[in-house]
């Protein structure tokens, strides 16, 4: 694959992934695992743990340049928080062990850079990443295919790539609050 951008919204229960070429080609992907219920074992939840890192982690390729992970939403009340960083963690490990340089960016700071504010709804971001990206058919993209999209962009814009989707309606004001690995660490 030509060398991308990789973004992950990792999840339990759905994750979603985008790759963008520096030429504005765009893939994204969902996945998504059963719902595991209150009795369920650490083997069970274990197991859900590493086919998420897997997948995830199994998107990178040889062509990634950059990946860009959603960071943790350390004020969110629902879901299993502990089981979700296990997931990230697999994940961001596994993608720094290959060499892989990680960028970390907050849920407020995706949406307010593809939306214009950091409280954006998910609906909010699928309209925004939508008229980012017009005729790409990015309107049908579920919301977590739609937030690694909008991470796609903003990294695209913090490597300075051109193209339309850079219409000035974003940033760095957004950017400055992502960790962002070396640039020197990143070849572009």
């Amino acid at each position: 694959m030509t060398d991308h951008v990789l973004a992950l919204d990792l999840g339990l229960a759905k994750a979603g992934a985008a790759t963008l070429t520096a030429d504005g080609r765009i893939d994204t992907w969902l996945k998504t695992t059963p719902t595991l219920g209150p009795t369920a074992t650490l083997h069970a939840v274990a197991d859900r743990i590493g086919v998420m890192a897997g997948w995830a982690a199994g998107l990178a390729t040889t062509g990634t340049i950059l990946a860009v992970v959603e960071g943790p939403a350390h004020a969110a009340q629902h879901g299993q928080p502990h089981e979700r960083a296990g997931v990230w963690w697999a994940v961001v490990r596994r993608l720094l062990h290959h060499e892989i340089p990680v960028a970390v960016l907050a849920p407020k700071t995706v949406k307010g850079y593809i939306a214009g504010k950091g409280n954006a709804s998910k609906d909010d971001v699928k309209r925004a990443v939508a008229a980012a990206w017009p005729g790409q058919g990015l309107g049908r993209i579920s919301a977590d295919e739609a937030d690694a999209v909008a991470m796609c962009t903003c990294a695209a814009d913090w490597l300075g790539w051109d193209g339309p989707w850079l219409d000035g309606r974003r940033g760095v004001d957004w950017l400055r609050k992502a960790s962002w690995p070396d640039r020197a660490s990143v070849r572009a």
